[in-house]
């Protein structure tokens, strides 16, 4: 038999990227929970780097910094458009400022509409 990842859509999975169907495919009760599920990745801290500073995963929603990634067990699922991942160095120039006072692991950016 053939292995089939699902979708049947022919694109494939991206590891960076969730989407509404995914998020509320889940069905859990906040995006945290949506996130430990189905990219658990995404939230797992791999080493402090910083003896003064502690290393996070921050969250943005539609530009705005919201947090650690605690603040995602506040949020509903059905609020996300689309949830997407940036490594460190990538959410430190997609977010200017965050770097300065804090170690960024990554970024989960929350979408609350359509993109483009």
């Amino acid at each position: 038999g053939c292995a089939s990842t699902g979708g049947g859509s022919g694109e494939k999975e991206r590891s960076d990227l969730l989407t509404r169907e995914q998020i509320l495919g889940a069905e859990a009760t906040n995006l945290y929970d949506v996130i430990r599920r189905l990219r658990p990745r995404w939230i797992a801290i791999r080493a402090n780097r910083s003896f003064e500073m502690d290393t996070e995963v921050v969250v943005v929603q539609n530009d705005v910094y919201l947090g650690p990634a605690e603040i995602l067990k506040e949020i509903a699922p059905e609020t996300a458009y689309q949830l997407q991942y940036l490594e460190g160095t990538r959410a430190a120039t997609a977010i200017p400022g965050l770097m300065s006072d804090r170690h960024v692991e990554g970024a989960i950016i929350i979408s609350t509409r359509p993109i483009g």
